[in-house]
This record gives structure tokens, C-alpha cells and sequence, in this order.
């Protein structure tokens, strides 16, 4: 009893506890240098900040004025949006703080005194500054104090055009990163913490002593035979282990992959993609076991072993565990057990086959279950002490984890009879005390290095960037498990609908008959009060996404195992039942048929009807499925008009036909349909993909050692303008200049400036994604609850050379059009239609070489193009657009050339922005040694106009060898575990490692998710990098699968010349409710 309440004791004391916080400060000038420092706090904004800066300053810069100090450098996007601004212009100086002039004073008088100076001032409470040293003067503003914790400035950094030779006497910059999350705990903490552990499990283990003087010696924690392996233990096996390298990923893989590479560098389970660098805790201590995990490896093989290892245990549970507690009818019936490792696998294969959190959770809950039957079974309670403790891990492992507490809720009454049945044996408080240690054991690992206030402000933080739905938005889930995206792919729908309607079937059962011979009654209810309690749970989430229904793998298979025996003719005797419960059984899989075949990001790659629902020869497959539920249904209500007239062994289906003797196959059989229907889809894209990628030869090289996916099969052009093809040495043409090859003879409509100035793609102008991978309807648009468009002002892409735009130097035809990729404009002519006269235009190239010797690197005309162009997509449909052809050519002894054919060009689409086309060099001609661009606009509308480039054959690497394992990457979530082996910049001491790389996914992908989720707005990285970087985009391609959107490569440089900051670190102690100030989490 002592230990008991001094582990709750400390227990609840842990939260308060002094911890070491890690301080970290920006300051400047650096080294007495005046050059720009890079230092992007993950915050955003910091705790405080003070500058001063001599207003003579000014007199060093040029008169037209410029930057005296800024925390942003000029040119980012939104750099006057976010950050502050001292500056001087022709004859002012001013402070601009996010769009706001504060301070404002003329500039001679000012940089003519020795005693003016500009001091700004912000912390958690507001921001505040003047300038000192002048006489006031109505038409200055000289001071202002905004009492407002939001008015802090971003910082990414500490920028200036002052010249390097200037005197830094009177500047300087301080700033305090807010790296409250980075903690260790103090001794102190440590030893009570441990002293909290070791007397919690002294006091399990007095309770166990307690327990055992029931003198009913040792209980079998297992039936008799548990470890022998059954033929369905091996089918399960089996199926797990070819799902764990041919599987597709989930939806957050990438995420989870990102957040646990990170964390060790970061000293905190830092969320990375979002939320201001807030932590995962309380929720998200699996990051603690993925991060160790991976130091490791990253190959993808070992990272699918955890959640493969969590389904063998889940199925363990299921088979040795929840089974037999359910009665004999469900022990001893064979069709049950593999009815429940159907539906298991039905739920786990495409929610649980990743890294997110389900996996564990559904686990979690499963025990959860057992460990309460096993103390209601026994009378014991360290059953239920260890029920209680897997109940609070699961529910810190994510919120979704609260489901396993509905257990806990479902056997109170009779827990509590056996309490009230035990206390004058025990007593009371020796029972409760060790119960509820149990229960706070959790905040031991919660606040191991993490104190109350730092996480009240995290969850704070959640909570103001959202998503948070409320409870009565829960249909939001179903509509996503409804729609037509990977949200609501096939196998997803069926999953969770066989499990509802076998929750259904029980139900009735039970209530119709109360008792069912060989059913456990009250198990078997409190299994039922898990799922339900587990759909109302889940409805007081503040998400909606239909991957955390991954939670039902375990107990929907328990459930299935049930209802199947309830199905059984030994108890659902009327034929009549069983028939429509086999008619409801086919319905299920018609609508899990009306959805598309469809998976997330690259787990879509080569699958069947990824683009559409399943047909044969145009004829939907759910439209045969549902003839057999409505001649199932007729056949029920025959059964239940004829039974009126017919004997009890008629009723009951007593003949010797094949399917009546067959023992309550429905959801075996619609089960084992799914499973096969996902198998062979998988088996037919791995054969697709044979000559490309998929996740089987990916994590086939991975076991051979080469584990880096994705990035050995992206082919990139890393200098675009090196394979830029020559005009060719053939009859009628005399060198001529890049510009004249390009518009050869008869050119009429083009114009080196026929292009529009802005190129970002057009809403609703391409039709759906072709690769049918698209992730565009995802509920992660959910990224802002009070922003009805659900869009975001942040855009790498927006801003990226692919967008269009002007020069002030013409090119070498010229053209004054801002060229993508990289593309010399020195050596790339560029000719469009856009605002020629007539709106038409056509266009015949001369004759361009192509290398005598073709190289395996060499796979590839391309070329460069804007507007819209006919294509065709990764499914080989011909998309509509302007007439764009490569024509090659033979070219005869005597030089003149010969027309061999036409190639029309693969795509990826995105119009009108700047792209690639694709011409594989295996499909030309035999003996075509020249080629030339037939381009024709025959559209007089103003927004169908096309441009053209040259054609190149680029000398391509792979992505892998180009990036390497050591630069730091922005790789966006959802790619995130394509790329194991590429480095993702890290966050050390609340300060992001600059990118020089991002690797997003597909454009519609990018566009929905990478743009919305990592927002600035939101606290995510895109609000630093499109501040701090300038992106180019380079051209690459999917090795043999080359219209495929696989996603995009950029390089990043500083917009201005910068290098990393040096930071002053030290550490302070400070209790758990020392807080230093609120953050900042709203929009700009």
C-alpha cells in the first residue's frame, strides 16, 4: 500500500518537476562582421528580441537607400508579410514590421546625428521601439508599442546591405530562440522518477501477491496448445510477409519517417511538418521507439517490420487470446477462426501496413480487452493493472488511443462486483492504491524530460492550427470513406464495412435471442461495446481522416470470429437468415467495388483501375456483385414466404446441396474474394512495374543492399542546357544560329515573347491526375477549420522558375521570357503563340543531331514547352492541347533527309506551366539519326497557345547520386519514405538546417497537401524556405515508366549570400509551470 501511494505521489508530482531547458541566442554582428547570418527559427518568432542600430548607418548606404537590418532577407515572398525591416530609403529612415510602417523619421537629419539611434524591443507581451536622439517632430513618427504577443517579427535570420568595411560600434542584434521544448530532466527529477517506476511495480507486485491467496494456485494465462501453429497461422503469416514487401504505404508514412529521423538532432519529438515546432507529446511517444528504430536503418524492409511484428502479435491475441475467452461455438469453429483472419487482414493490409500509429493502437486496445476479461475471468486484479497500463500507452500513443479505455469502461460492473467481493479479505485501499498507480504509471514516460507547461502550450498550439472538428462533423469520416479518392480506396471501404456488418449481426443475435449456445454472452458484449464505443469515441476527434480506422483490425476481427459463428446453421437455424445474411455480405462488397482501386502516393504505381472502378469489357464489376446480393435478397424472401409451408428440415436448410453444407461461409467468402482482388492487383502492377519501380523491387534491392527506393529510379537532367542537341550538318542548312534552327523556314504565329508572363497552373485546367494517384481530395485539406477554401498563401511552386516571368537581359533569340530548369537563355532560343495576331501559329524546327552514340544514360528526347500541348498520360490516354510532334529522320549519303516518323509526346501535364515532354529514344525509328520540332496552334482562343524549346538529350543521373546521403533535404511528408536514404534537414536548438534540396511528391499532391499542410500559415516549413531559398526546378523522370508524375526535384540557394549562424547556448532550471510566454500561432 506505501509503494502504491508513492508511485501516485510522484506520479503526480512528475509534471512539475524542475528540468533543464537548453537556452538558445542569436547574436549580431558575428565575429565583427556585418554578413548575413542564417538562423530560421522553427517558431517563427522568438521569445525576445532587442535590436539597435546607429541611425548613422544610413550615410553607408547608397542614396537610393537600402537594408539596415532586416530578420528576413528581401526577396523572399512574403519577407515584408512576416518579418522587420530597418531600412533607408531616398529620404527616410523607417522600421516596417509585417507590412507595417512603425517608425519613420528623415533620413539626412537622422544619419547626421551621433546620438540617434533606432531600438526595437519584442517579447511575449508585444513589441515596442523609438528612435532615440532627435527632437520630436510632427511629421516623423519616432516611437510605438503594440501590446500584442502576435506583433513579434519571423526571424530566419540577420540580413543587411550595409558594406563588410563598416564600423558596428552601436549594432547589435539579440534574440532568444524559444526552444522550450528542449529539456532534460534535473537530478533531482531523474531519482524521483525512477523511485516513482520502481515503487509502482513493487506495488503490482504486492498486488499479485494479494491476488494469489485466493488459493486457487497459478491460472493458465494461455488454452492448452497455444503454441502449436495451425494451418490459418501460417495462411496469416504468409500473407503479412508478402504484404510487407508488395504492399502499398499509408498515407503518413513519410511523416512519421521524417519526425523520427529528426528527433535525436532536435532533443524533442519536434511535429516538423507543422504546428511551429510544437511537440507530439503527450501524444506521440511511438516517435520515441520509430527514432531508435531507425538509427538502424531506414531501408524500407526494416522499417515494415515494426508494423508487421504488431500485426503478428495482434493476430496472436486475436487467434490464442480473444477466441477462446469468446465461448465454445467460436473456439471450436473453424470457418470463425478464419473468418476473423480474413477480416483481420481485410482492415490491417491497407491501413496498418505503415508507420502511422493504428498499427500499435489496434494492439494496444486488443490487450487492453484481454487483460480485463482475464481479471473479470479470474478475479484477480494485476490482469487488469497491466489492462490499465497498455489502456493509458495506447491512449498517449495518439488520441485515437482512447478507444482502448472503452474496455476499461465495459468492465467496470463487474469489476466492481469482484472488488466489493474481495475488499473484506484485502481491504480496500491495498487494492485501489496498486489499481491506481497503475493508471498514472504513464506520466512517468509523459514527463520523463517534458514538464506540465511546455506541453499545455503545445496542445494549445494544436489546438489554434488545427484541423479540430467537432464531434457533430464524424459523417466527415464515412463521406471520405465514400469518396472516390485513396481515402476511400476499394479495400479501405470493404474492410471497415465488413466489420460493421458483422457488429450488426451480433447485435441482433444477441438481442433477439439474449442467449446463444456456445456464444460467451457477456465477452462477447463488452467486444460489441468495444466497437461501438470505438465509432463514439472517435467522433470526439479533432480529425476525420478514414486511416484511423486502422483501429478495428484487432477487434474486428475478434467480432468477425463471432458472427460468423452466430451464422452458423447450429445457431442461425431459419435458412432464410442465413441467406439474407449473406445477401448483406455481397452488398458490403458492391460498395466496396463502386470505389477505385485506388492507394497512396507510389503505392499506386502500376495498380489496376487505380484511375476508375473495376469493369470487365466496360461493364462495372459492383454491378454483378450487387446482381448476386438482389437475387440473394429474392431468394430470402422466397425462403421466408415458402417457409410457412414447409417442414422444420426444410426450414432449416437441412438438405445435402454443396452450399447448405457449407458452415456460415458469407464473410469467409466475400473476405477471401478482397484478399484475392488485392493480391492480384498488387501482383499485376509489380509485373507493370517490372522494367520501373514498385515497392517489391524496391524493397527486393533494399535486402540486396541497395535501400534507396525511389532515388535509383528518378532519372534528372542536372544540367539541362549541356544536352541541348545541335543543329544538324544536312542539305539545306548552313550553321544556323540557335534561334533560326529553332524557327526553321515558313514560321508563322510564334515570337521569342509568345509566352505568358504568368504560368501557374490553371484551376480545373487539366483534367484528374492521370496517374490516378492523385491525393488531391485527401482531408488534410482540412488544414484550416475556418477557412473555407481550405488554401494557404504559402507556394514553393508558385515561386519556382517553372511559373514564368521576364529578365531584363535578352536571350540569344531575343527573348526576354524567364527561362525554366536551369536553361541557359544565352543558348536556349524559346518561341510561343501567346498574343500572336491571328491566335494560330505553326512551326517547323530544322534538322537537330542526335549523339552518333546513344548511352544507357541517354534514355530520352526532351524538351522543354509552356501552354497547352496534345499528350499522352501514364495510362495512354491522349490528353487534348495544341500539336506538338518530334519527327525523326534518316539522313542519305548525299545529306538530304527523309522523313522516318512521328512520336507524339508523353506528359504529365500541368499546363500552361513550363514542362518536359518526352520522347523515349527506343521507340524511334531504325537508323533515325536527326530530328526535328512540328509544333502547329490552330486555336484562336486566347488561353490555348503553346511554346517550344529546343529538344535536348540530356546525359541523366539519379536522383540518389545527384542529391547524396549527406546535404540536408525538405522532403515534403508525403514523400518522405520514398527517399530513405536522402539526409531531411534538421532542426537543432528550435533552428532549421537551411535546404539545399526538396523533393515534393506528384503536382496534384504537392499542390493539395505539401502546399496546404506545410504552410507558413500553419507553422510549417514552407512559410521559411520560400523566404529564405530561391527553387529551380530540375527535369526528371521515372526510369521506364517515363509519363509517370512520380513528384519534383529542386534546388535550393539563399536568396542573398548568407552563412549559418553561430548561437550562444547555455542552460537554465526552471520548474514545470515556468513558461516563457505564450507563441505564436496564428496566420500572418
Amino acid at each position: 500500500m506505501v509503494a502504491g501511494a508513492i508511485g501516485i505521489l510522484l506520479a503526480l508530482l512528475s509534471p512539475f518537476l524542475p528540468v533543464d531547458y537548453t537556452k538558445a541566442e542569436l547574436t549580431w554582428p558575428q565575429q565583427g562582421s556585418v554578413a548575413n547570418v542564417a538562423a530560421p527559427n522553427v517558431s517563427f518568432v522568438p521569445v525576445s528580441m532587442d535590436v539597435a542600430v546607429p541611425c548613422a548607418l544610413g550615410a553607408s548606404l547608397p542614396s537610393g537607400g537600402g537594408v539596415l537590418l532586416s530578420t528576413v532577407p528581401e526577396g523572399g515572398t512574403e519577407a515584408s508579410k512576416v518579418g522587420l525591416f530597418i531600412r533607408a530609403t531616398a529620404d527616410s529612415l523607417q522600421v516596417v514590421q509585417r507590412n507595417v510602417v512603425l517608425l519613420n523619421t528623415p533620413r539626412a537629419a537622422a544619419q547626421a546625428s551621433a546620438d540617434c539611434r533606432i531600438v526595437v524591443h519584442a517579447d511575449t507581451t508585444g513589441a515596442r521601439g523609438a528612435i532615440e536622439g532627435l527632437p520630436d517632430n510632427s511629421d516623423a513618427q519616432h516611437s510605438f508599442d503594440l501590446r500584442d504577443p502576435n506583433a513579434r517579427p519571423q526571424i530566419i535570420g540577420v540580413y543587411s546591405s550595409l558594406p563588410s568595411n563598416v564600423s558596428t560600434e552601436g549594432l547589435s542584434f539579440n534574440s532568444t530562440i524559444d526552444t522550450r521544448f528542449v529539456s532534460t530532466p534535473t537530478t533531482l527529477k531523474f531519482w524521483l522518477l525512477v523511485i516513482g517506476v520502481l515503487s509502482t511495480i513493487l506495488a503490482l507486485i504486492a498486488l499479485a501477491i494479494l491476488d494469489a491467496r485466493d488459493g486457487r494456485g497459478h491460472h493458465k494465462i494461455f488454452p492448452a496448445g497455444w503454441w502449436r501453429v495451425r494451418p490459418v497461422d501460417g495462411f496469416v503469416t504468409l500473407v503479412l510477409l508478402i504484404w510487407m514487401f508488395v504492399g502499398g504505404n499509408t498515407a503518413d508514412d513519410g511523416y512519421q519517417v521524417t519526425v523520427g529521423r529528426i528527433a535525436s538532432e532536435a532533443g524533442y519529438l519536434d511535429n516538423y511538418y507543422r504546428y511551429f515546432g510544437v511537440p507530439q507529446d503527450p501524444f506521440g511517444w511511438h516517435y520515441h521507439y520509430l527514432s531508435a528504430w531507425m538509427e538502424i536503418s531506414t531501408a524500407t524492409p526494416w522499417l515494415r517490420l515494426l508494423p508487421f511484428l504488431f500485426a503478428m502479435a495482434s493476430w496472436w491475441l486475436i487467434s490464442r487470446a480473444a477466441i477462446p475467452r469468446l465461448g465454445r461455438a467460436v473456439r471450436e469453429s473453424t470457418p470463425a477462426i478464419w473468418a476473423a483472419a480474413l477480416v483481420f487482414l481485410a482492415v490491417w493490409m491497407p491501413y496498418n501496413n505503415g508507420l502511422r500509429v493504428e498499427p500499435l493502437i489496434a494492439l494496444g486496445t486488443l490487450f487492453t480487452w484481454v487483460c480485463v476479461e482475464r481479471a473479470i475471468a479470474t478475479g484477480r486484479f494485476f490482469p487488469l493493472t497491466v489492462g490499465i497500463i497498455s489502456a493509458a500507452f495506447t491512449l498517449t500513443i495518439h488520441p485515437t488511443g482512447v478507444i482502448a479505455a472503452v474496455a476499461l469502461i465495459a468492465g467496470i460492473r463487474p469489476l466492481l462486483k469482484r472488488l466489493m467481493a474481495r475488499r473484506k479479505r484485502d481491504g480496500t485501499w491495498p487494492l485501489l492504491l496498486p489499481i491506481l498507480a497503475a493508471g498514472l504509471a504513464v506520466m512517468f514516460e509523459i514527463f520523463a524530460d517534458q514538464p506540465l507547461a511546455p506541453i499545455l502550450e503545445a496542445v494549445s498550439v494544436n489546438g489554434q492550427v488545427g484541423p479540430t472538428n467537432k464531434w457533430w462533423e464524424e459523417p466527415m469520416r464515412y463521406y471520405m470513406l465514400m469518396n472516390p479518392t485513396a481515402d476511400g480506396g476499394i479495400a479501405r471501404r470493404f474492410g471497415i464495412l465488413i466489420v460493421f456488418a458483422s457488429f450488426i449481426l451480433v447485435v441482433v443475435m444477441l438481442l433477439n435471442r439474449r442467449r446463444l449456445p456456445g456464444i460467451a454472452t457477456a465477452p462477447t458484449w463488452r467486444l460489441l461495446a468495444m466497437v461501438a464505443g470505438s465509432a463514439v469515441m472517435m467522433a470526439f476527434l479533432p480529425t476525420k481522416w478514414t486511416h484511423q480506422m486502422g483501429v478495428y483490425a484487432a477487434i474486428g476481427g475478434a467480432l468477425a470470429a463471432v458472427a460468423t459463428a452466430c451464422a452458423d446453421r447450429s445457431i442461425m437455424r431459419r435458412r432464410r437468415n442465413r441467406t439474407l445474411f449473406a445477401a448483406a455480405c455481397a452488398y458490403v462488397l458492391a460498395l466496396a467495388f463502386s470505389g477505385r482501386n485506388q492507394w497512396w502516393y507510389v503505392g499506386s504505381y502500376g495498380i489496376p483501375w487505380r484511375d476508375a472502378v473495376p469493369d470487365v469489357k466496360g461493364i462495372p464489376l459492383w454491378t454483378g456483385i450487387l446482381a448476386v446480393a438482389v437475387a440473394l435478397t429474392l431468394l430470402g424472401l422466397w425462403q421466408h414466404f415458402r417457409d410457412d409451408y414447409v417442414d422444420e428440415t426444410v426450414r432449416a436448410g437441412a438438405s445435402r446441396s454443396v452450399f447448405t453444407r457449407l458452415r456460415s461461409p458469407s464473410i469467409i467468402v466475400v473476405s477471401a474474394i478482397m484478399l484475392l482482388f488485392t493480391l492480384v492487383s498488387f501482383a499485376k502492377a509489380d509485373w507493370t512495374q517490372r522494367n520501373s519501380w514498385s515497392w517489391l523491387s524496391s524493397n527486393v534491392s533494399a535486402i540486396r543492399g541497395e535501400p534507396c527506393a525511389l532515388a535509383d529510379a528518378v532519372l534528372v537532367e542536372s544540367d539541362p542546357t549541356k544536352g541541348l542537341l545541335a543543329p544538324a550538318r544536312v542539305a539545306g542548312q548552313n550553321n544556323p544560329s540557335p534561334g533560326a534552327a529553332l524557327a526553321g523556314q515558313g514560321m508563322a504565329g510564334f515570337d521569342p515573347n509568345g509566352v505568358a508572363s504568368d504560368l501557374t497552373e490553371e484551376s480545373g485546367d487539366e483534367p484528374e491526375s492521370s496517374s490516378g494517384t492523385s491525393t488531391a481530395e485527401v482531408d488534410r485539406t482540412q488544414s484550416d477549420p475556418t477557412d473555407d477554401t481550405g488554401s494557404a498563401t504559402d507556394s514553393t511552386s508558385g515561386s519556382s522558375d517553372t511559373s514564368g516571368g521576364s529578365t531584363a537581359q535578352a536571350g540569344v533569340n531575343g527573348s526576354t521570357v524567364k527561362l525554366p530548369f536551369g536553361l541557359s537563355p544565352q543558348q536556349t532560343p524559346v518561341l510561343g503563340t501567346y498574343n500572336s495576331p491571328s491566335g494560330t501559329g505553326r512551326l517547323t524546327s530544322d534538322w537537330y543531331q542526335l549523339p552518333e552514340r546513344r548511352n544507357a544514360d541517354q534514355p530520352l528526347v526532351t524538351m522543354s514547352v509552356a501552354g497547352h500541348v496534345e499528350y499522352i498520360d501514364d495510362l495512354a490516354v491522349t490528353r487534348q492541347g495544341q500539336r506538338v510532334r518530334l519527327q525523326f529522320g534518316r539522313v542519305a549519303p548525299d545529306g538530304t533527309v527523309a522523313p522516318a516518323g512521328q512520336m507524339v509526346p508523353l506528359d504529365i501535364g500541368g499546363a500552361p506551366e513550363w514542362r518536359n515532354l518526352r520522347f523515349p529514344l527506343d521507340r524511334a525509328p531504325e537508323g533515325a539519326t536527326v530530328v526535328r520540332v512540328l509544333a502547329q496552334d490552330d486555336s484562336p482562343l486566347r488561353d490555348q497557345w503553346l511554346a517550344v524549346t529546343p529538344p535536348r538529350v540530356s546525359s541523366m543521373v539519379t536522383l540518389n547520386s545527384l542529391v547524396g546521403s549527406k546535404d540536408p533535404v525538405l522532403i515534403d511528408w508525403e514523400a518522405g519514405l520514398a527517399f530513405p536514404c536522402q539526409r531531411p534537414a534538421q532542426v537543432k536548438y528550435g533552428v532549421l538546417e537551411t535546404p539545399e534540396w526538396r523533393i515534393s511528391p506528384d503536382r496534384e499532391g504537392e499542390r493539395v497537401n505539401s502546399q496546404r499542410w506545410m504552410a507558413g500559415d500553419f507553422g510549417g516549413p514552407l512559410g521559411i524556405i520560400e523566404n529564405e531559398l530561391r527553387p529551380r526546378v530540375y527535369p526528371s523522370y521515372l526510369r521506364n515508366d517515363w509519363a509517370k508524375d512520380w513528384g519534383m526535384l529542386q534546388g535550393l540557394t539563399p536568396i542573398l549570400p548568407q552563412t549559418d549562424a553561430e548561437l550562444t547556448i547555455t542552460t537554465e532550471s526552471h520548474s514545470g509551470l515556468w513558461t516563457p510566454g505564450p507563441m505564436r500561432a496564428s496566420k500572418n
